[in-house]
C-alpha cells in the first residue's frame, strides 16, 4: 500500500472509530430493548407481508395478466408467470454485492434501507396495470425479503440462551401481522378479484412509516460495535503483516471472503449441503393460493375465511420451533418441524380436496409454512449465523440466500416443465411429492455431519470450533 493511499484510509478509520467509539458508550435505558424488538416486531410484519402476498394472490395475479389479458389457459400462465421470475436473477445477484456491506458499515443503515424498499416495491405493485410494472415492484420486494436485517438484530441482540425463542417470538408475532391481509381482502377487495391491487396499498404506507421510526429509534448492535471497534483499533500495518488464513478470518465482509470462508470449514460447509438438499422442498411454500383456487376450487369468500386461520397456524408453530430449539437444541428441531411440515401439508390437501372447513384449511397450510420455515431459519438464518464470525456474518448469510435462489430456481424449472402436464386437481399432491426427498436429505445431513450450536457465544464464535472437534474425533 503506497504512502499516500495508506494515509487517507488512515485518518478515514481514525474518524470511523470515533464516530463507532461514541456509539458504543450510547446507554441503553431498561426499556430499550422493549421498543426495539417492538420495531423489529413490526418491520418483521412489513418482511412477512411482502413475502406472502404475493404467493396469496397467485391466482389472481395469473388470472388477470395471463388468462384475461393474454387469454391462456391457467396452467400454461402459472408456468410463464414462474418463467419470469428468472428475469429477475441477474438482480437478485446484486445481493453478492448489497449484503456483505452490513458488515462493514452497520446493521441500522440495511436496516432502514431494506424496510423503505420493501415498501416502495408494494407501493409499485398496488399501481401495476400490466406484468412488466408488476414485476418491478415484485423484483424490488423480493430483493429486499431477502436478506432480514431485522433477523441479524434479534439474534445479535438476545443472548446465547434465549436466542431463538426471542427470534421465534417476534417473527411469530410478525406472522400474526399478516392478519391485515384477510382483513384488507374483506375491507377493500371485497371478495372481488378484479380488487386485490388494494391489498398492497396499506402495507406500503406501513412500511414507509416504520422505515422512518427504525431511523430515529434504533441503534447498531453491540456485536457489531465490538467486532469493528477491535478491527480499527488493530494498526493497519499489523493487519498487512497477518498470514493468509488470519487476514481471511479477520476480513471485514465480502462475499468472496465469505465463500472462501464456509467452504475452508466443516461446520459452513456441510451446512451449505443440507440447506441444498432442504430448498429443494420450497416449491410447495409458494403455491398453496393454486391449490386451494384452482385445484379445490375454493371461492375467494373461502380462501379469505382461509386466510385468517393461515398466520394463526404459522404463527403458533413458528413459536413452538424457537421453544424447542432453545430447550433441545437446532438440530432436534429441523428433524422435529421437518416431519411437523409433511403431516401439516398432507392435512391441507386433505382439508382443501374434501371440503373441510375453509378454516382448518387455512390453519394446516399455516402450520406447514411455519413448520417448513422454521426449519429453514434454523438452518439457514440462526445456525449460519452462529457459526461464522461477527466480522463475515452477514456476508456468509448470503450463501444461504443464494442457495435458496438457486435452489428454488431448479425446482421452478422442474414445475414450468412438468405443471402444464398435470391436471390442476393433482397440483398438491406433486408439491408433496417434491417436499418428501429434499426434507429426507437435509435430515440426514444434519445428523451426521454439523455440529450444534446451541448456547454459544456470537462475540466469541470463530467458525474453527468444528474442525478441531472432527480433528480429535479423527486422531482418536
Amino acid at each position: 500500500m503506497d504512502q499516500i493511499k495508506y494515509e487517507k484510509l488512515r485518518i478515514k478509520e481514525a474518524k470511523e472509530l470515533k464516530r463507532r467509539e461514541k456509539q458504543s458508550k450510547f446507554k441503553e435505558n431498561k426499556f430499550y430493548l422493549i421498543y426495539l424488538f417492538m420495531i423489529l416486531s413490526l418491520v418483521f410484519i412489513t418482511d412477512e407481508i411482502a413475502s406472502t402476498i404475493s404467493i396469496q394472490f397467485q391466482s389472481n395475479i395469473v388470472n388477470e395478466f395471463f388468462v384475461q389479458n393474454m387469454g391462456m389457459e391457467y396452467g400454461q400462465g402459472l408456468s410463464i408467470f414462474s418463467a419470469l421470475g428468472f428475469i429477475t436473477y441477474p438482480v437478485s445477484l446484486l445481493m453478492v454485492l448489497y449484503r456483505p456491506l452490513a458488515d462493514k458499515f452497520g446493521r441500522k443503515p440495511f436496516l432502514v434501507i431494506n424496510t423503505f424498499c420493501m415498501a416502495l416495491g408494494l407501493f409499485i405493485v398496488y399501481l401495476s396495470q400490466e406484468i412488466v410494472v408488476y414485476m418491478i415492484g415484485g423484483t424490488l420486494m423480493g430483493f429486499m425479503v431477502s436478506h432480514d436485517m431485522q433477523a441479524v438484530y434479534i439474534l445479535e441482540c438476545s443472548n446465547e440462551k434465549n436466542r431463538a425463542r426471542n427470534y421465534s417470538l417476534v417473527k411469530s408475532i410478525a406472522i400474526l401481522g399478516t392478519l391485515l391481509i384477510p382483513l384488507l381482502r374483506e375491507i377493500l377487495m371485497q371478495n372481488i378479484s378484479s380488487k386485490w391491487h388494494l391489498v398492497y396499498l396499506v402495507p406500503a404506507l406501513i412500511g414507509f412509516a416504520l422505515s422512518f421510526i427504525a431511523l430515529l429509534c434504533a441503534k447498531e448492535t453491540n456485536t457489531f460495535l465490538v467486532n469493528r471497534i477491535k478491527y480499527l483499533r488493530t494498526p493497519i500495518e499489523e493487519r498487512e503483516r497477518k498470514s493468509k488464513e488470519e487476514k481471511l478470518n479477520n476480513s471485514q465482509g465480502g462475499i468472496i471472503s465469505a465463500v472462501k470462508f464456509a467452504f475452508k470449514h466443516h461446520q459452513l460447509r456441510w451446512l451449505i449441503i443440507a440447506c441444498i438438499f432442504f430448498y429443494f422442498a420450497s416449491l410447495a411454500t409458494s403455491s398453496y393460493n393454486t391449490v386451494m383456487a384452482e385445484s379445490a376450487h375454493m371461492t375467494e369468500e373461502e380462501i379469505t375465511y382461509a386466510l385468517y386461520l393461515y398466520p394463526v397456524g404459522n404463527a403458533l408453530f413458528t413459536f413452538i420451533t424457537g421453544i424447542i430449539s432453545d430447550k433441545f437444541g437446532r438440530k432436534t428441531t429441523i428433524i422435529t418441524m421437518g416431519l411437523s411440515s409433511l403431516i401439516c401439508y398432507s392435512l391441507f390437501i386433505a382439508s382443501s380436496m374434501l371440503n373441510w372447513t375453509p378454516f382448518l384449511t387455512g390453519f394446516f397450510i399455516g402450520g406447514f409454512m411455519g413448520s417448513y420455515w422454521g426449519a429453514g431459519d434454523t438452518i439457514g438464518s440462526i445456525m449460519f449465523s452462529e457459526s461464522a464470525p461477527t466480522n463475515l456474518r452477514s456476508s456468509v448469510t448470503v450463501i444461504n440466500t443464494l442457495l435458496n435462489g438457486i435452489i428454488g430456481g431448479v425446482a421452478s424449472i422442474i414445475m414450468m416443465i412438468v405443471v402444464p402436464l398435470i391436471p390442476v386437481e393433482y397440483f398438491g399432491y406433486f408439491y408433496l411429492s417434491l417436499t418428501i426427498p429434499g426434507l429426507a436429505g437435509a435430515v440426514i445431513v444434519m445428523l451426521r455431519r454439523i455440529g450444534e450450536t446451541k448456547g454459544l457465544d456470537l462475540t466469541k464464535v470463530t467458525g474453527l470450533e468444528w474442525d478441531k472437534k472432527r480433528g480429535n474425533q479423527n486422531h482418536e
